[in-house]
C-alpha cells in the first residue's frame, strides 16, 4: 500500500505542466484589445499583458481585470483592463495592483500548502 501511495504521487508530479505561454488577444466590452500570455501552474494560474499587468479574467463581468490578492488568492478585482492602462509602462501598472513579487511569494505558499498535504497523506499510508 505504502509503495501504492508514492507511486500515486510521483505520476501526479509528473502530470503537472506549465501554463501554453503562447500570446493571445481578446477584445473587452469598451473595444480594448488586451493582448496577453497565460502564467503559472497547477498552484496558481493567471494572464499578464505585454506591459506586465497582472490580470484575471471575470467571467461575471466578461473582461480582464487587474488581479488582487484576497485572503491568499488571486482574485479579480472589479476593475477592468483598459486602453489607458495598455500604454502605462510596466512600472506604473505592476506598482498600482499585484505586484511579481507578491505573485510569486503567493505561489511559493500555495505549492508548499500542496507539498505539504500530500506528504501528509504519504505519512498517513
Amino acid at each position: 500500500m505504502k509503495y501504492l501511495m508514492i507511486f500515486t504521487l510521483f505520476v501526479q508530479l509528473l502530470t503537472a505542466a506549465p501554463a501554453f505561454h503562447g500570446k493571445r488577444t481578446f477584445t473587452q466590452p469598451d473595444g480594448t484589445e488586451v493582448t496577453y500570455r497565460l502564467q503559472g501552474d497547477e498552484y496558481l494560474n493567471w494572464s499578464e499583458s505585454e506591459n506586465g499587468a497582472i490580470l484575471l479574467y471575470s467571467k461575471s463581468n466578461k473582461r480582464f481585470e487587474f488581479a488582487k490578492i484576497q485572503d491568499n488568492t488571486l482574485i479579480a478585482s472589479g476593475i477592468p483592463f483598459s486602453r489607458a492602462d495598455a500604454t502605462k509602462s510596466a512600472s506604473a501598472v505592476t506598482q498600482s495592483y499585484v505586484s511579481k513579487d507578491e505573485l510569486r511569494l503567493l505561489h511559493e505558499k500555495r505549492r508548499n500548502e500542496h507539498l505539504s498535504k500530500m506528504k501528509s497523506l504519504q505519512e498517513q499510508h
